[in-house]
């Protein structure tokens, strides 16, 4: 991802923004990135739950020295950005054959756009119990308002380390927004290289804010889709696939990843919004 663009990518940031934003929303985010300030939104009044707030990772209980200074503090993502992201890598998709994932899912804002879909089941992975506790509660009382739109209501949460989470055998989107980092990511990226060469399951990865890409871009076995940069970091993404490998160590920065197929894993082209090139 490009972070010192020049005036074209700029332009091409801006217009990438005025995507998913509009054009008031696009306004109002340029002024509140110059001001280095957060806008509100309207997510839990309109679904009746409670996943705004930031918590830094300090503070949400997580008894291990080692995971909690490798997890991200928790911010809810926005629900234009996470609609905007399912829109475009779920397109084409039989998402009935497809469970979707969220590593790191927080109060479980995500999950609750995520049930608004068809998928086979819903996951949510959290380190945290504090957390994990409010998004149960949030599932169940979103749930629970036949008010709300609800496609998927196999919807779950586990208080498990991501590092240490199985994978459900099916097709898996996975979704990140900045959830850990260094050895963790390292071993998430293990786990799914792995499940998708025993099982030839197809993987695709959404990672929203992503802060650690160099790992899969060094990764033999993970191709970039997709590549979606707007004016803040927080709100950037890409879309990777995870593609069966012979096993190995991570490849040198800068040489291509050689992503090879088995016959069973191959899949259909996903057809999302790309950069401009």
């Amino acid at each position: 991802m490009q972070y010192n663009p020049d005036t074209g990518g700029k332009f091409k940031i801006g217009m990438n923004t005025y995507r998913v934003f509009g054009f008031w929303e696009t306004l109002k985010e340029i002024i509140l990135y110059l001001l280095s300030q957060k806008p509100d939104d309207d997510f839990d009044k309109k679904y009746g739950v409670m996943t705004s707030g930031v918590t830094e990772s300090s503070e949400a209980g997580i008894a291990d020295e080692t995971a909690r200074s490798l997890a991200v503090g928790y911010v809810p993502s926005r629900e234009l950005v996470i609609r905007h992201i399912l829109t475009n890598t779920t397109r084409g998709l039989d998402l009935s054959q497809y469970s979707f994932i969220d590593l790191g899912c927080g109060k479980g804002r995500t999950l609750i756009v995520a049930a608004q879909l068809p998928f086979k089941e819903v996951i949510g992975v959290e380190l945290s119990p504090l957390h994990c506790d409010v998004a149960s509660a949030n599932i169940d009382r979103y749930l629970s308002d036949v008010k709300n739109p609800v496609l998927c209501r196999n919807v779950r949460v586990c208080c498990v380390n991501a590092a240490d989470f199985e994978f459900p055998d099916a097709d898996l989107l996975i979704y990140m927004y900045r959830p850990f980092l260094g050895p963790i990511f390292k071993n998430v990226a293990d786990n799914m290289r792995r499940f998708q060469a025993d099982t030839g399951r197809r993987v695709l990865i959404a990672y929203s804010c992503p802060n650690e890409e160099v790992m899969l871009e060094e990764y033999a076995g993970f191709v970039k889709r997709t590549e979606y940069q707007v004016i803040s970091m927080d709100y950037s993404w890409n879309l990777w696939e995870c593609r069966a490998v012979s096993a190995g160590p991570l490849i040198q920065h800068g040489h291509s990843p050689a992503a090879v197929r088995s016959p069973r894993s191959v899949a259909p082209p996903v057809t999302t919004t790309s950069l401009p090139s």
